[in-house]
């Protein structure tokens, strides 16, 4: 590992800052979340003492999580000015041969940045108090936890790993949905998701809806063991996916294998600490993945649906519109019809202040007076117009 900082940053930036890479990097307790288990080699075994008193020396070489190793560096502010190897000379070549003759490739690519700087400038950037906020809604986030209806592997190694994500999660101070909540929704609730949405979402994005869960995690394995005189050995693939509830947009996606785990009991339970255990190895990316992509996610606002029953003045409609926009941070029209008008609103503030919102503008607005609140599910909000 720490052949791969110095090759990234550089051999002075990596002694200068020796102390804090030792803290966060080198001294981990979690080495496996910054390296490919799968590509583990053993170069030597060789023992340096006797049968009856061992003393084993081990070599090994494995390919290192590079995109890992970088986020720990980036959050601790190290940056270096290593010499351009492996995958940045290759990037290098492709930028020299694509860039024009006699135009260096920061020249050639000038005139793209200029023109997405100029339209980034279109955009208006989070205030203070908005940034606080998304601060505040990713640090109180609530995580739902659970595996696809389609898995096929057996469902108590998938409640397992769930179990293991979820005790991570609250040994670390995050809010997490209890699992029995979820199989209490999924069992019982069949009907009433597929009359409520006909399947136009997962049942998976359904209960963290009805949860209230701010993001959902999908836990997914494919394991396989084997038995050798008497030792059960097996391996997990496990994919985590984190998606962000209201809109199902997926978030991030994290992969890990685990090493082979070797149970003298049974097969069962090897494939069982197999995924347990690299479900928890992967479970800090996964939470840092989720935080990261989410404050990006949120730069809008918090995505709310607003649905509106008996809407049959479209004057009316749009004059409370009009004054609505004004007032959050973007908003769009989904539908509209006489009998119901749905619209997708960005709003920095939870669910209660929005409410409070959509009164006081319709209050200002003659003729809405009578509008009030029917149900409010998750970040969807339905409103009855009162005309």
């Amino acid at each position: 590992m720490r052949n791969a900082v110095i090759d990234m940053i550089g051999v002075e930036a990596e002694r200068a800052n020796s102390r804090v890479l030792q803290d966060v990097l080198y001294s981990t307790r979690n080495p496996n979340q910054y390296v490919y288990n799968d590509t583990m080699e053993r170069t030597r075994r060789e023992n340096l003492g006797s049968v009856d008193n061992m003393d084993m020396i081990f070599e090994i070489v494995i390919r290192v999580d590079t995109p890992a190793v970088e986020q720990v560096l980036n959050r601790q502010g190290i940056t270096g000015s290593a010499a351009t190897t492996g995958e940045g000379r290759a990037q290098s070549l492709v930028e020299e041969e694509q860039a024009p003759h006699g135009e260096s490739p920061a020249t050639a690519g000038a005139g793209a940045a200029e023109a997405l700087a100029l339209e980034s400038s279109d955009y208006e950037s989070a205030s203070d108090e908005e940034q606080r906020f998304i601060r505040r809604y990713v640090d109180t986030m609530t995580y739902m936890v659970y595996f696809p209806e389609e898995s096929e592997e057996d469902p108590f190694v998938m409640r397992s790993a769930v179990a293991q994500a979820n005790r991570y999660l609250t040994s670390n101070g995050y809010f997490a949905v209890d699992a029995a909540q979820v199989e209490s929704l999924r069992q019982d609730q069949q009907f009433v998701y597929e009359a409520e949405t006909g399947r136009e979402m997962s049942m998976i994005q359904w209960i963290a809806q009805r949860l209230n869960a701010d993001m959902y995690i999908e836990v997914d394995a494919l394991t396989g063991s084997e038995s050798q005189s008497g030792n059960h050995y097996a391996t997990a693939n496990v994919t985590l996916r984190m998606f962000e509830t209201s809109t199902g947009q997926l978030l991030g996606t994290v992969n890990r294998r685990s090493p082979r785990t070797l149970s003298r009991s049974s097969a069962d339970d090897a494939t069982l600490n197999a995924v347990q255990s690299t479900v928890f190895q992967a479970m800090p990316d996964v939470v840092d993945q989720s935080r990261i992509q989410m404050a990006g996610y949120l730069s809008r606002g918090v995505r709310y649906d607003l649905i509106f029953t008996n809407t049959s003045d479209p004057r009316l409609i749009s004059e409370f519109r009009r004054r609505l926009s004004a007032r959050v941070a973007d908003m769009t029209t989904i539908s509209q019809t006489a009998e119901q008008t749905q619209w997708a609103v960005y709003y920095f503030g939870r669910s209660d202040d929005l409410q409070d919102l959509i009164y006081d503008v319709s209050d200002i607005v003659a003729g809405l007076d009578g509008l009030y609140l029917v149900m409010t599910r998750g970040k969807s909000l339905t409103f009855d117009t009162g005309l």
